[in-house]
């Protein structure tokens, strides 16, 4: 009797992170149609991929907290000997999760902790098989995500003959003064007087052409110390939702947007991976490493390493050459 597949995938990260191995997922899916799977990731990952596939049915959670993380380690690997997976599949450069996971099965599969060339998504393709005809970065979203997205974004006077640029600024963490002044940050902060600045040459350049054109924030209230300055700086040029966390419905947000401007956040792989036009501005990471993996016509970076004052980070990006880029991206579509 041949033994059901029963595959074990691991990711541990935040949401970019989940919606780089997507590709890599629909390859499994389709190569193993009837393998029953499950994921080992963070509680983010649970949420970002929940959904994804009626075949990933089991989730086990994981962190990187330590000591803690020995004593997961530990309960996690007895309970895997249990589920006796006949594959597993190692989405993650650090030798310690081959250390940990590889005896639970001859048939393991890792990424080469030497090598990292190549953007992320192609290296998991390239370790299940996947070849020149790949899938890109996809997220499923409800039809009751989009239904509340709308119903919120009409709420708001923002109807569907309105094109709509979606605004990102915060990343994780960004509410945090643990943060604040860091040499990290200014690689992925674009300021808010860029954001403002921005939402207002889009208004009046809108004005001009006579386009119904809105800027658009979808905000967790708890951002709001953030967020709120951008938008009075922005003397009416954003219109700013706030609502309680749904995840379907930010989802549909996004999906609903015409374009969406943000640094190299989640959101920005999210936006992609549901065919919205993305505008995303680059420092201190390298594009080809972890940009959105979808065609090129559906992206444009812009990278402060190509400005005149690199070191300034992601302020070295003007609001003038984004609104470029964003009516590139509205007449492209």
């Amino acid at each position: 009797m041949i033994k059901k597949e029963k595959i074990l995938i691991v990711r541990v990260g935040l949401g970019g992170d989940l919606v780089m191995i997507t590709p890599a997922l629909r390859v499994l899916l389709d190569t193993f149609p009837a393998a029953e799977f499950h994921l080992l990731t963070t509680a983010e990952g649970r949420r970002v991929l929940h959904g994804f596939s009626d075949r990933i049915t089991q989730t086990w959670l994981y962190h990187r907290r330590f000591p803690q993380t020995l004593w997961l380690q530990r309960k996690l690997k007895a309970a895997f000997r249990q589920e006796s997976f006949t594959r597993i599949y190692v989405f993650e450069n650090r030798g310690l999760y081959r250390s940990w996971l590889q005896d639970l099965t001859p048939a393991f599969y890792g990424l080469d902790q030497q090598s990292n060339e190549g953007h992320f998504s192609r290296q998991c393709l390239d370790l299940v098989g996947g070849g020149s005809e790949h899938p890109w970065i996809s997220l499923p979203v409800t039809d009751d995500g989009v239904r509340q997205a709308r119903a919120l974004l009409n709420d708001n006077g923002l109807t569907e003959s309105t094109k709509l640029v979606g605004l990102h600024p915060t990343f994780s963490g960004s509410s945090f003064s643990l943060f604040k002044d860091r040499k990290g940050e200014k690689h992925r902060t674009w300021p808010g007087t860029h954001f403002a600045s921005l939402a207002k040459i889009l208004k009046s350049q809108a004005a001009e052409q006579g386009i119904s054109l809105a800027m658009v924030i979808d905000a967790l209230p708890e951002e709001r110390p953030f967020i709120d300055p951008i938008v009075n700086a922005s003397e009416g040029s954003i219109v700013l939702m706030t609502s309680p966390p749904n995840f379907q419905r930010y989802k549909g947000y996004l999906k609903t947007l015409d374009v969406l401007v943000s640094p190299n956040t989640g959101p920005m792989h999210f936006a992609a991976a549901l065919g919205t036009n993305v505008v995303g501005l680059f420092s201190g990471w390298s594009v080809e490493d972890c940009g959105p993996y979808v065609p090129t016509e559906k992206f444009e970076v812009l990278e402060a390493g190509q400005t005149n004052d690199p070191d300034q980070g992601l302020a070295a990006i003007q609001p003038e050459k984004v609104a470029e880029a964003v009516w590139r991206s509205l007449l492209s579509s």
